[in-house]
């Protein structure tokens, strides 16, 4: 029965240490935290796949072996948890980092040059391996000794700045693995032979203890994942490792087999997500490199870089971004369109065939230059058209995704306040006073959210986070929806019932709703386009009026509707993002 419960145990450990291991690579690369925690669940995972081999195969040296996993296991663990301390803590504790990892090194060598440090180990397969007190036990349980002392020194100078509660599932699994080191010190020469199922158990509940930590953290503290991700990753990965660990079972394979075959499953699907996970961050560095582009566009009003030349940037990071095959941008010139900037799409100097009033919103492009463009997108500037953006079709795609328009309006939102800047050099307060009342309240709001709009312009919130927020917008005046759901974790709202924090959490989604506000008092109809995000959100969320009640206020059709909707509830998200990001 010790047998079998032991078997188990390890196997587990295996899986979970090794899914762990590459879910968290996959959400938190490149965190230093996450990397850290990383390495320490591959050796944990290599440990409890030497010890379930041991069970069936007997080879001498193993336990060794594992003796160097665990070293290696608690030394970064050690290092994890320096981490976890403010800037001015690592800063002056850092020599303890430092001595740890040396004295690991010190550790691993002589287990190696002893050859045999083990007793009896082949004929002790279910008790901890046993150590003759002699330099190496000396110097192995001293290494143990100090780094938990050094992880538990580590947590009391954290809870002494006030870092304390928000690392208390750091601090469990970090005692749950100080208490493997108590029990394995005692249990290789001082004591009588221990079951390793004990040994095993506490390293394995530290191990599951530690990738919610982590995972947690994440979510909570980087916004690298959701709370969802966790446990349907791993309901998905291990579903599928379970079929062919049963495949593999009901074709008579040996038990060495079985956890061989589980493993490749593991890595073979987590693989994929790592895989996933990297190409959608190359796709997030295009996009910054966008907004950065766009940026130094709003900024260089006084000519250093010309107009053209910014956008044709632009638009060959946007076409990379989208993999269209083309991008241009044509501007308002009497009452023609004329290419302005174009990327392996329309030449420049081409007049758009566009007639009056045919393009108010996203729409197809006349048969004339269907074949080469995919969608015209129209650029407003104080309610109107200044310009027109085209773009090809997809190369490695069918068509543009609901997500890949709403991108593309915002796109062209920009491109129209760039162009406005642009064309108008900053001009002094005397003159901004004689600009009507539309007008005024647009530069306005231009000039002093401009930065955040350009900013924020391509870098889309996590999409489930989007959706958390949309879904509190559904029940913003429902306190006890909205402290029952996941929002008061994310956002960090206070309260101890349910009620206090669901209005903790719908004043923050309040406040950030009227961030969008782009001046105090709303103009009377026909409502300019800037107020549109604004009154969507406030009219639909708030005040509860009817979707066909406001798109006949904002004379807008359904498609525009939805579209700012969206557009404005991503931005909401961004708000709250930004704000928890600087209260930290």
């Amino acid at each position: 029965m010790l047998f079998i419960i032991t078997s188990v145990a390890d196997f587990l450990g295996m899986a979970v240490s090794l899914w762990l291991a590459l879910y968290l690579l996959g959400r938190g690369f490149p965190s230093r935290i996450t990397l850290r925690a990383v390495m320490v669940l591959i050796a944990l995972s290599a440990f409890f796949l030497s010890a379930y081999i041991n069970l069936y195969s007997q080879v001498a040296g193993t336990a060794t072996i594992r003796a160097i996993f665990l070293t290696l296991g608690l030394s970064v663990w050690n290092d994890l948890t320096h981490k976890l301390l403010p800037i001015q803590s690592q800063r002056a504790h850092r020599w303890h980092v430092i001595m740890i990892y040396v004295f690991s090194c010190i550790t691993i060598i002589l287990l190696l040059w002893a050859r045999t440090p083990f007793v009896g180990e082949q004929s002790n397969v279910l008790w901890v391996a046993r150590m003759g007190i002699q330099l190496p036990y000396l110097v192995y349980g001293a290494f143990q000794l100090s780094a938990g002392v050094s992880i538990l020194s580590n947590f009391h100078l954290g809870a002494k700045v006030g870092a304390g509660l928000q690392n208390r599932y750091f601090l469990i699994a970090s005692l749950l693995a100080v208490s493997t080191v108590v029990y394995g010190v005692l249990a290789l020469a001082l004591t009588p032979p221990m079951p390793r199922l004990i040994q095993d158990t506490l390293i394995f509940s530290s191990v599951v203890v530690l990738g919610i930590s982590v995972a947690r953290h994440q979510t909570l503290a980087e916004r690298r994942a959701t709370l969802q991700d966790f446990p349907i990753s791993a309901l998905a990965v291990f579903g599928l490792s379970d079929i062919y660990l049963f495949i593999a079972w009901r074709m008579g394979m040996p038990p060495i087999a079985l956890i061989l075959v589980t493993a490749l499953a593991i890595l073979t699907h987590s693989t994929y997500n790592l895989a996933r996970e990297f190409l959608d961050r190359l796709r997030s560095k295009d996009e910054s490199a966008f907004r950065q582009q766009l940026r130094r566009l709003e900024a260089n009003v006084d000519g250093s870089v010309s107009l053209q030349e910014g956008l044709q940037d632009g638009l060959k990071l946007l076409c990379q971004i989208l993999e269209s095959t083309g991008a241009f941008i044509a501007i308002q010139h009497d009452t023609q369109y004329i290419v302005l900037t174009s990327h392996h799409s329309i030449p420049i100097g081409y007049t758009v065939p566009l007639r009056e009033n045919e393009c108010s919103d996203v729409c197809q492009p006349s048969t004339e230059i269907a074949g080469h463009v995919a969608w015209l997108i129209p650029a407003f500037q104080s309610g109107e058209m200044v310009a027109i953006l085209g773009v090809g079709p997809l190369r490695s795609r069918l068509q543009y995704t609901d997500d890949d328009l709403d991108l593309l309006v915002e796109t062209a939102d920009r491109i129209g306040n760039i162009i406005y800047l642009h064309h108008h050099k900053p001009v002094n307060k005397d003159r901004l006073k004689q600009i009507a009342f539309d007008a005024q309240s647009y530069e306005a709001n231009l000039q002093a959210r401009s930065e955040e709009l350009l900013t924020t312009l391509i870098t889309n919130p996590d999409p489930k986070f989007v959706k958390t927020v949309e879904d509190g917008l559904r029940n913003l005046t429902d306190f006890i929806n909205l402290g029952q759901s996941s929002l008061p974790e994310y956002l960090g709202a206070p309260g101890e019932t349910h009620i206090e924090k669901g209005k903790a959490v719908q004043q923050q989604l309040f406040q950030a709703i009227e961030v969008l506000r782009p001046a105090q008092d709303c103009p009377r109809e026909p409502i300019p386009r800037e107020w549109h995000s604004y009154v969507v959100l406030h009219d639909a969320y708030w005040e509860g009026i009817p979707n066909q009640e406001i798109m006949s206020k904002l004379y807008i059709s359904e498609g525009t509707f939805h579209r700012t909707r969206r557009a404005a509830v991503r931005s909401v998200a961004r708000v709250l993002l930004e704000k928890r990001n600087s209260a930290q």
